[in-house]
């Protein structure tokens, strides 16, 4: 009964595989928070960065980028950014201030 519960709480995850797998992985695919954390990838930053931009944490921010990734169907941050440069027009502007750092 667990294994059940299990194999149809991944469902999702498998459409969004099968769909990548059909085609280029898209950004459409993401929440709006999601492209949000990908933008500040795109932008060098940490997850403690991203989390001070968002004013959310910076644990929020990996169980985030564990979704997205796993959405994408990517396992390494730099297949994320590939896809994240090729795709850039579809990410909003974060609004970085310079901290001086």
């Amino acid at each position: 009964m667990a294994r059940r519960a299990a194999s149809s709480d991944r469902q999702p995850f498998r459409e969004a595989r099968a769909k990548l797998a059909r085609g280029r992985p898209s950004l459409d695919i993401l929440t709006d928070r999601e492209r949000d954390v990908v933008a500040g990838l795109v932008h060098g930053l940490t997850n403690k960065q991203i989390g001070s931009v968002l004013g959310i944490s910076h644990r929020t921010i990996e169980i985030h980028r564990a979704r997205l990734m796993r959405k994408l169907g990517v396992a390494t941050l730099s297949a994320l950014l590939e896809i994240a440069f090729a795709q850039r027009r579809k990410l909003p502007d974060l609004r970085l201030h310079d901290s001086g750092d």
